[in-house]
């Protein structure tokens, strides 16, 4: 399959499941995040696109590991497991998770981890950041390159936040 075929291709696994090809945290939002952030391992990754030394793949299954007392960057490839990637970073002991996400605030996990419904606000240990188009003039959204480094023709174009989850001073009921 060429980099200019669409970003979303069938897999050859029994279920034919639709899978991500561009998986890559774009450069210019890893640049400020890992600047803000003193990461300590990359909860979603591969052998080929880790940003950190220390990281989980899909063999070694971050929502199996433990999340507590860890700086966690969190990009969870906008699949039917990001609900459990929050979850997971939210229950958290002790830490501080970052995710980068589509912006679907109208999803149910939005709404139990990071919104608080009562007071129309983000939950008290949560900061939602949403993500600016790259340039005003520019409608093709940030580029997720490939394992391989290929880029798309065009970037993601739903709208992207980066949610900050600060469990070190705070326990989810």
């Amino acid at each position: 399959m060429s980099s200019t075929n669409a970003d979303l291709y069938r897999g050859d696994d029994k279920k034919n499941k639709l899978k991500m090809k561009w998986v890559r945290t774009p450069e210019i939002i890893w640049e400020q995040l890992s600047k803000e952030f003193d990461f300590t391992v990359d909860a979603c990754a591969s052998d080929k696109n880790h940003l950190l030394p220390r990281y989980w793949t899909k063999e070694t299954d971050a929502l199996e590991q433990s999340w507590d007392n860890e700086i966690i960057y969190c990009h969870p490839m906008f699949d039917i497991n990001i609900p459990k990637f929050v979850e997971k970073g939210c229950m958290a002991d002790n830490s501080v998770c970052v995710f980068l996400l589509p912006a679907s605030t109208q999803s149910v996990y939005f709404h139990r981890w990071f919104w608080d419904d009562l007071n129309h606000k983000p939950q008290a240990n949560v900061e939602i950041r949403f993500l600016p188009k790259r340039e005003p003039s520019n409608h093709l959204g940030y580029k997720f390159l490939s394992e391989d480094n290929e880029e798309p023709s065009m970037g993601y174009i739903r709208p992207l936040m980066v949610v900050v989850v600060d469990n070190r001073m705070y326990d989810y009921e």
